[in-house]
């Protein structure tokens, strides 16, 4: 049997009219006897729930997922140590790639939508260096939050994992398209890797450079993952020195995953282990730019993410609407 599309499972959801059930029932994580340290912004809040968050801000799956990178991830030693940057890293696709990527020896900074989620994800990943805050879909918080990114020195590799689902457009076209453009644009460029998520919706989905150019809130998204993956080929072709790459991690059972019922038939492990291979690069293969990738491997994309006029067209639209151009 061939694998499902994601676009193909929510058209069925949709004509079957399960698209309003409710979350699967989660079970429960077991505490943590780790204690959170206190970090710049969390205002001394506790963290929230059991140690993951499941039923809150994880999945039954995501938490066990995070267990076994605990119990199996080995570090790779001093060599080839990196420092990354995760946006979006409390939950999800973000957390399991901050914790393997810790787990492997490397330096890393989470971000946090907010004091209570950076109390969260110090406590469920001790060890982070660091955890910035801003929620994106705020974009005067997007601009503070570039400040304390550049605060905090240079990175080697920059993952923006963070995106919503299921929000009006207006806040799908703030936290989707212009907050990763602004965070683009305005933290300092990591020395090796640039990474940003996509998904396979993209292909349907249109730039609507119009609406973003007129202040328009149309957006959604599907046209949203269309303007990460365009984003990323442009970024990388205007940046040869870096790699750049945009990823599709597959319909995963996150909690955005089970958004529109308990559908979400893609494995779990696969959607975050091609951003840890790109981060890593070890593997020659890991070591290309300017492709859209779907488990390590390039897959079929909407005619504009490889036209260089429509890369061109979509910066100059998200600098008009922004006010900030790409230096």
């Amino acid at each position: 049997m061939t694998r499902m599309s994601r676009r193909s499972l929510l058209l069925s959801a949709t004509a079957f009219g399960v698209a309003g059930l409710a979350l699967p029932q989660l079970g429960h994580a077991e505490s943590s006897a780790v204690p959170a340290p206190a970090g710049p912004g969390d205002n001394g809040l506790a963290p929230s729930g059991d140690r993951f968050g499941v039923g809150i801000y994880n999945t039954q799956q995501v938490a066990d997922e995070l267990r076994y990178i605990e119990e199996n991830i080995q570090p790779q030693g001093e060599t080839g140590s990196r420092r990354i940057l995760i946006t979006g890293s409390t939950a999800g696709l973000g957390q399991l790639a901050a914790a393997y990527l810790l787990r492997r020896g490397h330096r890393v900074v989470a971000h946090a939508r907010n004091a209570q989620r950076a109390a969260d994800v110090r406590r469920d990943l001790p060890g982070l260096e660091s955890v910035v805050i801003g929620d994106l879909l705020n974009l005067d918080e997007t601009r503070a939050l570039a400040s304390q990114i550049n605060e905090l020195g240079a990175f080697d590799i920059i993952i923006h994992n963070s995106g919503e689902y299921g929000l009006p457009n207006a806040e799908i076209l703030n936290a989707n398209s212009l907050s990763p453009y602004l965070l683009t644009c305005l933290v300092d460029a990591p020395r090796e890797v640039l990474v940003y998520l996509t998904s396979d919706l993209h292909r349907g989905g249109n730039l609507k450079l119009d609406e973003i150019r007129g202040e328009g809130t149309n957006v959604n998204y599907n046209d949203s993952k269309l303007h990460m993956a365009v984003l990323a080929t442009a970024i990388a072709r205007r940046h040869s020195a870096l790699r750049v790459n945009a990823v599709a991690p597959g319909w995963v059972p996150t909690v955005m995953g089970f958004h529109n019922g308990p559908y979400a038939p893609d494995d779990l492990r696969a959607g975050y282990m091609t951003q840890v291979w790109l981060a890593e690069g070890t593997d020659p293969a890991s070591r290309i730019t300017g492709r859209y990738l779907f488990h390590q491997k390039e897959d079929s994309v909407h005619a504009d993410v490889y036209d260089e006029a429509a890369q061109d067209a979509l910066l100059a639209a998200f600098a008009e609407r922004t006010g900030v151009s790409l230096g």
